[in-house]
């Protein structure tokens, strides 16, 4: 492997990982249904946290399971800027210019059944070498080895980068920024991917605050909190 064991932050916020739950359950029947084991996540706009998005999304479906590889497909932003990259000496962009074998760029993560692929080398222009038979190579082994392959490509606006992968891959979730993404932006990056024929499959709303999720998700917390439990209880003593 490229590296020792990289840390993945855990979300103990029992909000958040409903909403991702709610996610990888979506995601399970696109599986189930069509097959589908690649997904591009990307934002509409720069600064939509596609990002944080796909770090969490790839380890709540590792933790049910799924053997998951997270793939840094960014490989325009510097590592410094990256919360996973920064111990990394390899990555994606290294192997698709030919310096370095494919089991290289591949490191282990501490969740269970998750691994990573860092964007490697900053890349001025990278659309060559994401449309590069290698990159189809990536593809064609991701594929044999994961049950969810998860690529985190930079925003739509921002560049043509997720567009070049998301034509190739099974299917497209769209991240926006309540309160932040634009109405405009939201329409040109949906009518962007389908352009190119991507199947754009939905839009996950990020950065919602969380009185908003608990009131639009009245029921989120039913197992776990005690007043439905001695709701049922007086519905029994009436029977």
């Amino acid at each position: 492997m490229a590296v020792e064991k990289l840390e993945i932050y855990k979300n103990d916020n029992y909000v958040l990982n409903d909403a991702f739950d709610q996610a990888v359950m979506n995601l399970h029947i696109l599986k189930k249904q069509h097959g589908y084991k690649s997904f591009v996540v990307c934002g509409c706009e720069a600064g939509d946290g596609s990002t944080t998005v796909s770090i969490n999304l790839a380890a709540a479906l590792a933790s049910s399971g799924w053997k998951t590889v997270l793939v840094d497909g960014d490989m325009r932003k510097k590592n410094r800027y990256k919360r996973l990259n920064a111990n990394t000496k390899y990555g994606l962009s290294d192997y698709l210019m030919g310096k370095i074998a494919f089991d290289k760029v591949i490191a282990d993560t501490t969740t269970e059944n998750l691994s990573y692929i860092p964007c490697g080398e900053l890349i001025d222009n990278p659309v060559r070498l994401l449309v590069s038979n290698k990159m189809n190579e990536v593809k064609k082994e991701l594929y044999k080895s994961f049950d969810f392959i998860i690529f985190d490509m930079p925003a739509v606006k921002a560049a043509m980068d997720a567009k070049v992968i998301a034509v190739n891959a099974d299917a497209t979730i769209l991240v926006s920024a309540i309160g932040e993404t634009s109405k405009n932006g939201l329409v040109d990056a949906a009518n962007a991917l389908t352009e190119v024929k991507a199947n754009l499959v939905g839009t996950i709303i990020n950065k919602t605050d969380m009185d908003q999720y608990v009131m639009y998700h009245e029921d989120y917390d039913y197992f776990q909190n005690e007043k439905y439990a001695k709701k049922s209880g007086k519905k029994a003593k009436r029977k």
